[in-house]
């Protein structure tokens, strides 16, 4: 290893690009992922899982990092590490052309769900216990309506491949396209109203509800499919008990987070989600 240096983002592991030899003397830029903040027994789970998807994706043409190396236990990275290739590009926040950038982030994870690949179920990040209706809402009946929504089971649907943590801070562009997409750790097997669900609340959190239905209706287009309330509304929920500073953290300085009007956009997009049949 010839040089180190820390890559923004970075909330459930560590990440540094790295330049590194090979044995033949050949110079390769690459990202080590290290998983420092979980428990010891999660991280060689993290590892293998994202090695699994990456290897699968090499046979697509989603456009992905390549595996390089795996340290699964810690031996040589003392925690649980994956070394990928390093992708050009750059987490695109502020885009000049707004429609064309969303209407690549819709493609692209149209792309990702038409792809066949072998992945474990999809787990829920939605944490019932916790879910209570927040203080500082005026509209509690709204949150009411949407926890009934989902004491009721969630619709029968083929699963499809997703990928789980699909976001803006997960893909990277150059010169006004859509390069690669990364983080593949939780790649997985379920509804694609999962991925949906989850850049909506996203694009609400940082930029607007109008932005969500956009892209709601974008995908949809595209897709020729429709997004299942229930995936929808489960999806929104996970803003509970509270989304907080680590979005600024992901965002380094390329975006300054409001976070004064975080709740109201959220719940825009959570009653236009309830309104739908």
């Amino acid at each position: 290893m010839t040089s180190v240096r820390r890559l923004t983002g970075g909330i459930t592991s560590a990440m540094h690009g790295v330049s590194v030899v090979d044995a033949k003397g050949h110079p390769h830029r690459c990202v080590l992922r290290r998983w420092v903040h979980d428990p010891a027994h999660d991280g060689p789970e993290r590892v293998l899982g994202e090695a699994r998807i990456l290897e699968s994706l090499e046979r697509t043409d989603i456009p992905s990092p390549r595996l390089v190396a795996i340290d699964t236990n810690g031996d040589e990275c003392d925690d649980s590490a994956l070394l990928m290739s390093y992708l050009d590009g750059h987490v695109e926040l502020t885009p000049r052309n707004p429609e064309d950038w969303l209407h690549q982030i819709a493609s692209m994870l149209v792309r990702i769900h038409d792809t066949e690949i072998d992945a474990p179920v999809a787990e829920s990040w939605l944490d019932r216990t916790r879910l209570t209706v927040p203080e500082w809402s005026a509209r509690p009946d709204l949150w009411r309506a949407a926890f009934s929504v989902i004491e009721t089971s969630p619709p029968v649907s083929t699963p499809r491949f997703i990928h789980h943590d699909y976001q803006q801070f997960n893909l990277l562009w150059r010169r006004g396209q859509l390069t690669s997409v990364v983080d593949w750790v939780w790649g997985s097997s379920g509804s694609p109203g999962i991925d949906v669900a989850h850049i909506r609340l996203n694009f609400s959190v940082l930029y607007s509800s109008e932005l969500a239905e956009k892209f709601l209706d974008l995908y949809e287009s595209i897709s020729g499919t429709t997004v299942e309330r229930w995936w929808d509304v489960e999806g929104l929920l996970k803003y509970l008990p509270g989304w907080g500073g680590f979005l600024q953290q992901q965002a380094g300085r390329r975006f300054s987070v409001d976070f004064g009007g975080m709740h109201e956009r959220v719940e825009a997009t959570l009653l236009s989600a309830l309104r739908r049949d």
